[in-house]
């Protein structure tokens, strides 16, 4: 299997240049779920890793320290409720996975369900749809909240700004 793009195309910021890469060429983040075995499945975020990420403000792309300002992706839903299932990123950081990220970016992609449940699940509030668009938003403060009591998510404040993207380009609003 390959890439869906020519992944050489895309710049790459350095703090991602320097993770591990799967089969296919893609850096894997720091925040997924890897299986004893090596295994990665990039649609499954390991709770533990967005709860440290989270709390120590560190990229969940990279693993780097953010600053004051945060980046954070997610669909319509997620941007007009102010919650995320995935951690904060560096700006950069985000408009990569923008870029390149097959379920945000990849105008044909189709979701599969993960091959081993008993090991690895998608949240189940997470939806499987790809949204239209997804929304870029940059905000300096954001808190853990439960979702339906049991869901670990990020509650983000006030938001500095917000772009739309779709197909791995900005588009208007």
């Amino acid at each position: 299997m390959k890439a869906w793009t020519d992944l050489s195309t895309v710049p790459m910021p350095s703090r991602i240049a320097n993770l591990p890469r799967d089969p296919r060429g893609y850096p894997i983040p720091v925040n997924v779920l890897q299986k004893a075995d090596g295994f990665v499945d990039f649609r499954v975020i390991d709770p533990e890793k967005l709860q440290a990420f989270a709390a120590a403000r560190c990229c969940s792309v990279c693993g780097h320290p953010m600053g004051t300002r945060v980046a954070f992706v997610g669909g319509p839903l997620c941007i007009e409720n102010h919650l995320f299932a995935d951690a904060g990123m560096h700006r950069d950081c985000a408009t990569y996975a923008l870029r390149v990220c097959p379920f945000i970016a990849a105008p044909s992609f189709g979701f599969r369900k993960t091959h081993d449940p008993k090991t690895m699940e998608v949240m189940d509030f997470v939806s499987t749809d790809r949204p239209e668009k997804f929304g870029l938003v940059i905000c300096k403060d954001y808190r853990p909240a439960l979702l339906n009591g049991q869901s670990y998510v990020l509650q983000v404040g006030q938001y500095e700004s917000l772009e739309w993207w779709a197909k791995g380009s900005p588009v208007e609003q």
